[in-house]
């Protein structure tokens, strides 16, 4: 169809799309490098509280391992019902 793709009209000469293949990532694999180069630096704040990208990882981690000790398994869907609180991050 001709006009399937109309934003092309609006491109520079030579560009094109990106491939959708380099965008297909985990949400982990997105972020790793940002986790290991600045593991001190804050990740977030909340009331004056900083935490750092190495302790929100840990905390992550804490409740990541807490699901699978209960039986979550890879695939499972977990609903969060929780305000706008570090501990929703986490999760």
């Amino acid at each position: 169809m001709k006009h399937e793709r109309f934003w092309r009209q609006s491109y520079d000469p030579g560009l094109t799309d990106l491939d959708p293949k380099e965008w297909e990532t985990s949400y982990v694999d997105a972020v790793k490098e940002t986790f290991q180069t600045y593991p001190n630096n804050t990740a977030f704040a909340f009331m004056g509280v900083e935490i750092s990208f190495a302790e929100f990882n840990r905390y992550t981690n804490c409740f990541a391992h807490m699901l699978i000790s209960h039986g979550f398994q890879k695939g499972d869907v977990v609903g969060i019902n929780l305000p706008n609180i570090p501990e929703y991050v986490i999760v």
